[in-house]
Order: structure tokens, then sequence, then C-alpha cells
């Protein structure tokens, strides 16, 4: 589903990578390498899907995108997406 709350989510994250020239598959180095279990957290096929607008990011995820942009905010974008997609739907 693409919708705008998931759009503007997408974007930002998008424009954060590009912002650092980073390709995706650089951020999901970097992403995964804060794993202490050596588990991936992100696979760059659910970063093209976030940054498409089609789906938004686990809790766990966003933390680790928000720590490595150094953007707390991402948690509260995510968090309003949510949010709006409820009221959208309910």
């Amino acid at each position: 589903m693409n919708d705008n709350a998931f759009t503007t989510f997408g974007n930002v994250l998008k424009n954060e990578r590009v912002k650092r020239g980073w390709t995706r598959i650089e951020l999901y180095i970097k992403v995964n390498q804060l794993s202490s279990k050596k588990d991936q957290i992100i696979s760059v096929e659910s970063l093209a899907r976030w940054e498409n607008g089609k789906k938004l990011p686990r809790i766990e995820a966003t933390f680790a995108l928000a720590k490595v942009y150094k953007k707390p905010e991402l948690i509260n974008l995510r968090i309003q997406a949510i949010e709006l997609k409820r009221k959208m739907v309910g």
C-alpha cells in the first residue's frame, strides 16, 4: 500500500541517504553493523520498499536507522505515519 504517510517517511529516509552520498548497500552495511548478535536488522530489499513508501520498517529497524542517521525524529515520523494510517482505515 502506498499512502501519503508512508511516502513521506520513505522520502525522508531516501533524502538522508542520498544527502550522505550512500548507496542502499552502504546503508545496509552501516545499519547491520549495529546488531550485537550479528543478525540482519534490515535488508536492501526492505530498504527499497521503505524508501518507495510501500511499507514502514519495524521499530527495531527504525531505531537503527535513526542512530545511523543521527536523526531521532525518524521514530516520531514512523509513529505519525502509523497513526495517520489507522485514522484512514478506521
